[in-house]
């Protein structure tokens, strides 16, 4: 027994021992990774990293495309529009517009001196402020606690495919995120470290599995991730390259992310103006961490929390780059643009607190808005589709008395269009509404079998009264065209 006893205490110590060394040896080169891996107990599981004492009053951004660069957005009349409001969600909520602050009208208030007023150590403790409703309300400052990840560039280098049977849509992108971490900087201090503008350091992998860096939370919402074609945290087998870096740069040391490769989006698209629509797409990035004025609700924090994603100029830039070289052939880019939401789900439960709560969560749309390009459709089925109508149609300028005439023509008038339909049926997206092109299709069937029913008529008829069958042949051939025209009208200009 007591052999047995010192075997297991000598194989601990070997165990132990073997441990150490792997973990000397995975970051042997890395002393900004070793520093910080000697000094992990100085640093908290999630770091928020600003301590704020001021209102909670955040501002929404917006892409000056003249002076590239972002500036607070503003409604039409020049008064900003809140992002997030931490502290008084009732009264302020995303979208809010805010008048006046202390009676200083904020229309004519630079971006600069707009935010100087909300920043935080207020000299007057509150704020009396007017929204644009004309509610008038009061607000205090008090202290919570803030990271600002950043999106510092998106390269979105093509849109691979849009595919409306799946709802999702296939893009090559490449992104970085940012993180400051004036914490790790200290520590590094501390430890007498010298640094040289730009350094760069990997992160080595007994970091991420010790010390949890808040840049790891953040992703995109994918609904497939396929590690033959994308590259980021999220990949199983291990990558020649870092996804996360820590760097050096103008007295500041970041944890740096980067995110790249072909990504899968699910889109909720509208069809229903089909082929003369409009889609936004959009790629959704999260964070997956609450921010709330409730303490008890956040997990890593001892006060209030607020936690954003923004972008950078970088982020902007790149994204206008493929607005203006756009490689899809079937669409053309209106617009992008980059859009702060919040997340707020009523009832959501919490599998750590075990109840329901509120959860509030900021997040970021990349947009993009297309217009499809129509002319396809027109030259391949809509001006097919009238030709073969207006075949159908000239039968009801053959005589009457001719009805086997009318009837063989208008036959073989339907049943073209029957199987013209075979050929653009793969065209057509298969939905459970009808589309406009959907709607166009249908009405064309229905007054291309008007003549044939009209020469059925005729042949019924014509014995018994041979001047009212024309007279109803020439009132359906006029009356009938002008109503199909304006129903057409109709479906595509409604």
């Amino acid at each position: 027994m007591f052999k047995r006893l010192i075997l297991l205490t000598f194989s601990l110590i070997v165990l132990n021992f073997y441990s150490s060394n792997s973990i000397a040896n995975e970051c042997d080169g890395s002393p900004w990774n070793k520093t910080i891996l000697d000094n992990k107990d100085k640093h908290y599981e999630f770091s928020f990293l600003e301590e704020r004492n001021d209102s909670g009053i955040f501002f929404d951004f917006k892409w000056d495309k003249d002076l590239k660069k972002i500036i607070v957005r503003r409604d039409k009349d020049k008064y900003p529009i809140v992002r997030f409001s931490l502290f008084n969600k009732l009264d302020i909520e995303q979208g809010s517009v805010i008048k006046s602050v202390e009676g200083n009208d904020l229309s004519t208030l630079s971006d600069d001196k707009l935010n100087a007023i909300f920043l935080q150590n207020l000299n007057f403790g509150s704020l009396k402020l007017e929204l644009k409703n004309g509610k008038k309300i009061t607000v205090e400052a008090k202290p919570y606690k803030l990271n600002d990840f950043k999106l510092v560039n998106f390269q979105l280098n093509s849109i691979q495919n849009i595919d409306s049977k799946k709802g999702a849509i296939e893009i090559s992108f490449e992104s970085f995120f940012e993180n400051n971490r004036p914490d790790l900087l200290d520590t590094l201090i501390k430890n007498n470290f010298d640094y040289d503008e730009g350094n760069e350091e990997a992160v080595c992998e007994v970091i991420l599995d010790q010390i949890i860096l808040p840049i790891e939370a953040l992703e995109y919402n994918e609904f497939k991730y396929d590690e033959d074609v994308r590259k980021g945290l999220k990949n199983k087998t291990k990558l020649k390259d870092s996804v996360i870096n820590f760097t050096y740069d103008k007295g500041n040391f970041r944890s740096v992310r980067s995110e790249s490769g072909v990504g899968f989006f699910r889109q909720e698209f509208d069809f229903k103006k089909f082929p003369f629509d409009k889609q936004k797409l959009i790629i959704n990035v999260t964070s997956g961490i609450r921010s709330s004025s409730d303490k008890s609700l956040i997990k890593f924090a001892d006060t209030a929390a607020v936690t954003f994603i923004t972008p950078e100029n970088g982020a902007f830039l790149g994204l206008n780059k493929f607005k203006d070289k756009n490689y899809l052939k079937e669409w053309d880019v209106l617009s992008v643009d980059i859009e702060s939401k919040e997340i707020i789900d009523e009832n959501y439960y919490d599998k750590d607190l075990k109840k329901n709560i509120t959860h509030n969560e900021n997040t970021i749309n990349l947009v993009i808005n297309i217009e499809r390009e129509y002319k396809h459709y027109i030259y391949k089925i809509i001006i097919p589709v009238f030709l073969i109508l207006c075949v159908a149609w000239f039968v009801l300028w053959i005589p009457t008395k001719h009805f086997e005439t009318r009837l063989t023509t208008s036959m073989v008038a339907l049943l073209s269009l029957i199987a013209y339909n075979f050929v653009f049926a793969d065209d057509i997206p298969k939905l459970q509404y009808l589309t406009s092109l959907d709607k166009y299709i249908l009405l064309s069937y229905v007054f291309c079998c008007i003549p044939t029913f009209m020469s059925i008529w005729c042949s019924r008829f014509i014995k018994i009264s041979q001047a009212k069958v024309t007279r109803v042949n020439s009132k359906i051939r006029t009356f009938g065209g002008l109503i199909y025209l304006v129903l057409t009208m109709q479906i595509f200009y409604s």
